[in-house]
Formats: C-alpha cells, structure tokens, sequence
C-alpha cells in the first residue's frame, strides 16, 4: 500500500504539471485559430470575346476557424486606385476553412477621371470587405483602405445584351430560322460572338467598310438567307451608335 502511494505522489508531481501543460498548448492553439483573419488567394485573367480584359476567377481560402462575410472584393493597384471586382447583396459567406471560386463581370473599358485605365492585373492586390473591416489577403493589414484610393470606373457598352470594347467598328443584328443574332465586327475585319459561319473575316482593316460588309453578304449568299439584317456602326469610342444598312426597315432593340 505504501509503495502505491509514493506511485501516486509520484504521479501527481510529475505527470499532473505536463498533463496541464499539454492541455494548455492545444487551448492556446485552438483559440490563436479564431483570432484574427488570415485569407489566401489565387486569380485568373481573362480576355473573353469582345469586352475588356479583367480579374476573372476569384480562388479565395479562409485559413481560421471563424466564419467571413464577404460583402466587397476589390483590387488596388500602385497603392492608390481601387477597383470594386464584385459586390454581393445578401453577403457571401466563406467558411472556416473553406476554399471557394468567385467570377467577375464583364467590362468594355475601365477609367480613372476621364482617362483610360489599364492596369497590370499581376500585380494587383485583393481585399475583402467584410462586416467589420477590409481586410487583405495576404494577411498585412492596412487602415483607411477606402479613403486612400482613387476610385477605377467601369464603362459597359452593351448591345442586345451583349458587352463588347473599342476594338467593334460594326455590329450586325441579322434575324435567322425566326432567331435574332447578334454579330460584332472587329476593327481588322474579323466577324465573331453570334456567327458560326464558315466565312468570319473581311479580309483586311481597309474592308471594314459598311459597302464591304454588304458586299460580303450579297457575295456568300446572307443577304438571302437572312430574313432582314441591320448594320450598325459604333461611334465615340463606343458610347453611341448609328444604323448605317438595313435589309429591311426592321426596328431592332439594343440594350445601349
């Protein structure tokens, strides 16, 4: 009996100081993972069809055990423009530990004042704004992010429905099969979104005339296939556009 005691007493001494010592690292541990915010991210860029090329898929991971509400992402370049890449109305929430992917919209062209803005996507930052700050995925830290950036605006020119840049001399509506169809005509004669013929190019940046685009039509046989059609040209850097051919006296409805 005497010898169990001096175990016991032995145990107590020894085993009890590391037992709580132990216990206490992983309760410091745990909580340390609910302090703070830590976020990763991973973006892509793209250049889709006609419209301007911009920070497309968004890979963020939360790397804390506590819940974030996304309510802003934006982008900071040469720390002092900002660029508001997605709003979320409700809030996205990203989860302890979650990895998600968030897509931006399309964009004709992005402007500071009234310059034209291009930016060196690479180099962008990314922030979140959440409920209670902004905050930086890289984890450093940085007040007033709002206040200290001069605002990047997006100018969006839409033509039924779809985006399309400066690089669009003309648009095409032509109706076929009962389908309206919507085809942009790029300044060096290529013919893309909305047409999937085998002719897709005029041939040459001097072609792009609206006489050379008819005369493509009558050529290859569209002018006949196509119910009515109306050539559209884009004027002052895409903010107005002007009808300059029509098959038939056909109002078509643009979203300009």
């Amino acid at each position: 009996m005497e010898l169990i005691e001096l175990f016991l007493d032995f145990s107590n001494g020894y085993f009890r100081p590391l037992l709580i010592l132990v216990t206490s690292s992983f309760a410091i541990y745990f909580a340390f993972k609910k302090v703070g915010n830590s976020i990763t991210v991973q973006f892509s860029v793209a250049s889709e069809g006609f419209s301007a090329s911009r920070i497309n898929e968004i890979i963020l991971s939360n790397n804390k055990d506590k819940p974030v509400s996304i309510y802003s992402l934006y982008a900071t370049f040469d720390n002092d423009l900002l660029l508001e890449l997605k709003r979320f109305s409700p809030p996205e929430i990203l989860k302890p530990y979650e990895t998600i992917g968030i897509f931006t919209d399309q964009y004709s062209k992005l402007r500071v004042n009234d310059d034209e803005f291009a930016p060196n996507f690479i180099d962008a930052e990314i922030w979140i704004e959440s409920a209670e700050k902004t905050i930086k995925c890289t984890a450093r830290k940085r007040s007033n992010l709002l206040k200290g950036y001069k605002k990047v605006s997006k100018d969006c020119f839409k033509f039924n429905g779809f985006v399309y840049d400066d690089t669009v001399s003309y648009i095409l509506n032509y109706r076929i099969n009962n389908k309206l169809k919507t085809a942009f005509i790029h300044y060096s004669g290529y013919i893309g979104n909305e047409w999937d013929f085998q002719v897709n190019h005029l041939g040459s940046e001097n072609d792009v005339t609206p006489d050379k685009i008819i005369e493509m039509l009558e050529s290859n046989g569209f002018h006949d296939l196509f119910s009515n059609y109306q050539l559209v040209q884009v004027l002052l850097s895409g903010w107005k556009t002007e009808v300059v051919a029509n098959k038939h006296e056909k109002v078509f409805e643009s979203d300009e």
